[in-house]
């Protein structure tokens, strides 16, 4: 590839310089700032109740565990009642399971024509 080659251009010597001419700088005068003066309002104090703890009476021991032994007593009695509803569910539901597990069957049979064993 071939280079290029640069020329430099010829200067005249006999060209005519043309006079300066003199700009005058503007000058800025400063402005003074002001600063604005904000006035805050009174601050409205609120006081803040004293809390006082209450007075307590404790229980004594023997108090305390036949407390816990009526508690037992009473989530004993719960979960009795509880086990009593859901055998009450469960003997209610288990008949509608049964008929619906075989109408599913039966209707399985009837649409695909294979005897599932049951």
């Amino acid at each position: 590839m071939a280079t290029r080659r640069r020329t430099s251009a010829v200067k005249s010597t006999t060209a005519k310089k043309s006079p300066r001419t003199v700009v005058k700088k503007s000058t800025v005068t400063p402005t003074k700032s002001v600063n604005k003066v904000t006035q805050i309002e009174a601050v409205k104090v609120t006081e803040t109740p004293v809390k006082v703890k209450p007075e307590v009476s404790l229980i004594s021991r023997d108090q305390y565990l036949q407390d816990v032994k009526n508690r037992w007593q009473i989530h004993q009695f719960e979960t009795q009642q509880l086990w009593e509803d859901l055998v009450k569910g469960y003997n209610y539901v288990s008949p509608y399971v049964t008929k619906s597990i075989d109408y599913v069957t039966t209707a399985f049979d009837k649409q695909f024509g294979t005897k599932t064993s049951s």
